[in-house]
Parts: C-alpha cells; sequence; structure tokens
C-alpha cells in the first residue's frame, strides 16, 4: 500500500520510515515494466528522478530513498507540467474536486502542475503498485480532459462510446411521473434490499473531501453509506 503525504521529510524521520521501505529495484523494475524505457533524469542524494512519455504525456516520477544508497524508498512523488493552456482557478478547482490521488496547482505564470506524493506502507506488491499507477494516469487523464474541454469530448476519446449499438443500450432517459410523483432513479439504483445504500452525506458521494482530496473517513472512501 502507499499513503499520500503533505510534504517532504526530513532525513531523521525518512530513518524512522525504514521499516515500511520499498526496495528501490522492485520500484524500478515495476515501472519499467508499466511505461518501458525510463530517462534517468539525475540523481541528487538519496533522491532519483526519471522522466516517463506515456502516450505522448511527459511526467517526472521521483524516488526518496531512506538515504543515499540505502536501496530503500521512503517516498514517491508523481510530476507533470501543462503550459500554455488557457488555466484558470475555477478550471483548476474543477479538476481538484475529480482527483483521486494527485493535486493540481496553477503558478503565477499560468504553468498548471499536476502532483501526487506517497509514502510505502508495509511490504512491496507490484499489483497494488500497479493500481496507484493506474490511479496517476486516471488523473492525467481528468486534467487533460479539463484542458482540453471544448476541444475533444471525454466520450469521443471512449472507444466503446464510438459504436451506436453501445451508446443506444447506455441511453438512460428520464423516468415519466407515476402519479403525478417523479420517480428517483438513483434510489432505485442505490436500493437492493440486501445490503440498500445510500450516497454519504459528508463527501456528497465524490469519496474524498478537502482541496487536496483525502479520502472521506465517514465512508472510507466507496462514497456511499449503508442506508438508514
Amino acid at each position: 500500500m502507499l499513503r499520500k503525504f503533505s510534504g517532504g521529510q526530513s532525513s531523521g524521520n525518512r530513518a524512522m520510515a525504514t521499516e515500511g521501505a520499498w526496495p528501490v529495484d522492485k520500484v524500478v523494475a515495476a515501472l519499467e515494466n508499466q511505461y518501458g524505457a525510463l530517462d534517468r533524469l539525475g540523481e541528487e542524494g538519496p533522491l532519483s528522478v526519471f522522466g516517463v512519455q506515456d502516450n505522448g504525456v511527459n511526467f517526472v516520477i521521483a524516488l526518496m530513498q531512506t538515504e543515499a544508497g540505502s536501496g530503500k524508498i521512503a517516498e514517491l512523488g508523481f510530476l507533470a507540467r501543462f503550459v500554455g493552456f488557457e488555466i484558470d482557478a475555477h478550471l483548476v478547482e474543477s479538476i481538484n474536486r475529480n482527483l483521486h490521488i494527485a493535486v493540481a496547482s496553477i503558478e503565477a505564470n499560468g504553468d498548471l502542475f499536476l502532483m501526487a506524493g506517497m509514502q510505502p506502507v508495509g511490504s512491496f506488491d507490484t499489483g497494488q503498485f500497479t493500481l496507484v499507477l493506474e490511479a496517476w494516469r486516471r488523473d492525467l487523464m481528468i486534467t487533460l480532459h479539463g484542458l482540453s474541454s471544448g476541444q475533444a469530448s471525454m466520450a469521443a476519446a471512449f472507444p466503446a462510446a464510438k459504436l451506436e449499438a453501445a451508446r443506444n443500450f447506455a441511453m438512460n432517459v428520464a423516468p415519466a411521473p407515476v402519479d403525478g410523483k417523479p420517480i428517483d432513479m438513483l434510489s432505485s439504483f442505490l436500493g437492493a434490499k440486501k445490503n440498500a445504500r445510500e450516497l454519504c452525506g459528508d463527501c456528497a458521494g465524490r469519496g474524498k473531501r478537502g482541496f487536496i482530496a483525502r479520502e472521506c473517513g465517514a465512508c472510507d472512501g466507496s462514497g456511499f453509506v449503508k442506508a438508514q
């Protein structure tokens, strides 16, 4: 597993995290398996920085060891920078509302930085780490969608949405009122007898709260709670 961190650790704190640190070689191998060749951009003390090109999108993955040469990772970060796009505070706020593990920040010069930081917890597991990489890719997709609004729709980029049969089957038409009362599709969708669920009131069903999208404790990040 990984847990998010809000800032850099001191060398003393990194040393304390050794027990939950991950082997550098296993993490790098997993990254190479996911992305192919990595560009080694440089090292500075315990910090190693790798460049990744994924379908035309560039980003950086930074690995912070517990100490230089330890071979154990205490922190892991992602960074992507977007330059030349029309960006305002409203767009950044909209993007942040939908991000899973990252946070977007606009700089004074108009550049947008997408950042995510994690601390390893427990032993390294390739499958779990792959889920983290998929979550980062999802956040990249959300950011790119926000930046390209008005140029291309997200549905246009989804292969199944291009099939007319799929578009027709997936269509949900607003139900007509019965006896003058509107039909609540959400209640019907969540109202299975065995496990009735409803949207979490604390996070409005998003599964996360706050500007940096922390996991909602009331619903454990699922966005749903048991119906009262």
